[in-house]
């Protein structure tokens, strides 16, 4: 990989940055055929090497105008790359015959790039904090998804078995269109009475709406389907009461996302695996003292609202997978010589 920057000052007020990463990928990759029969015999039968080399040009050119001493305007317009997981990378196929459950990795899965856009303003408190406001538009191409389908042994590659695997794969499954709006505010309440200045507020929201096109034939999305992109919540909210004064440090922290397309299946949408929506609270607790030497005794309280992990099936009245953890507690001493 290589980058080029140039910066420039464009009078007293505008500054821009062009920008332009070059990165060359090589990918060798060898894996082996594994096959568990119903006895739990194992084999394993080399698959061969595969390579998969491409390069990505990735321009970015950002402005930035001061309003004053207290506020900016951004704009940027970039291209950005992101790689699929390597275990998804690696030449091989698991079957479990038992099961008849099998993993298939494929070399051959390009990377998912996007062209962004995104604008925003922020202004600075004269007290401390600031709030800012953002819009974002991403045009993605060859979204990499993980998904479940249904296929026989002879289809794999199982030569006389013609038995339905269920089959987890990672794919390209289609582009995406993703536009958004955020909003971030930063505060201590000093401005009411400078007595207040100990404690103050922190807060994001993000709405995001998604569309899909160009979809991969193996998905079977026929028309009318309403496919949102997949790992990307429409609402998600973040907010902070904290407390600091004299070494004492209290934060009550709350984080909101709703839910989202986790897993798609290539049979139909009623069967996309979905992550639920969370509401997290979590509270954490600290004193510091000592001038050379720091000495901090803390105390951390996690999941308060007892949050459950939960997957469900198309609806949300078809819970796939539920699991709970509880609340969290974890305490000590920190010593900072």
């Amino acid at each position: 990989a290589g980058y080029l920057r140039f910066d420039q000052q464009l009078g007293r007020s505008w500054d821009a940055t062009l920008g332009l990463r070059i990165e060359n990928t090589q990918l060798t990759t060898s894996g082996v055929n594994y096959v568990m029969d119903e006895d739990e015999n194992e084999s394993l039968k080399p698959t061969g090497e595969y390579k998969n080399d491409y390069t990505n040009v990735l321009p970015s050119f950002l402005v930035k105008y001061k309003m004053n001493e207290d506020g900016n305007v951004r704009a940027s317009v970039t291209k950005s790359l992101s790689r699929p997981k390597y275990s998804a990378l690696v030449a091989n196929k698991s079957f479990n015959l038992a099961d008849l459950e099998a993993t298939i990795g494929d070399p051959n899965i390009s990377p998912t790039t996007a062209w962004n856009f995104d604008l925003s303003t922020d202004y600075y408190f004269k007290s401390i904090g600031q709030v800012s406001l953002g819009v974002f538009y991403k045009d993605i191409k060859n979204v990499n998804i993980e998904t479940l389908g249904y296929y026989t042994g002879e289809e794999l590659g199982l030569t006389g078995n013609s038995e339905t695997f269920e089959v987890t794969q990672n794919m390209n499954a289609y582009d995406a269109r993703v536009a958004g709006v955020e909003l971030a505010y930063q505060r201590d309440f000093g401005f009411i009475c400078p007595a207040l200045s100990c404690l103050g507020f922190y807060g994001t929201y993000t709405y995001t709406h998604t569309t899909t096109r160009n979809y991969n034939e193996r998905l079977g999305i026929e028309d009318g389907d309403d496919v949102k992109m997949a790992g990307s919540p429409e609402h998600t909210a973040n907010a902070s009461l904290y407390f600091e004064k004299n070494g004492i440090n209290v934060r009550l922290s709350h984080n909101f996302a709703s839910s989202f397309v986790d897993m798609m299946n290539t049979g139909s949408r009623e069967l996309d695996r979905y992550y639920d929506k969370v509401n997290y609270l979590d509270l954490n607790a600290s004193y510091t003292w000592g001038r050379n030497t720091k000495f901090t005794v803390y105390a951390e309280a996690n999941n308060l609202l007892n949050q459950p992990l939960r997957y469900y099936q198309g609806n949300s009245n078809r819970t796939m997978q539920e699991e709970y953890y509880g609340v969290k507690v974890n305490m000590g001493v920190k010593i900072n010589l």
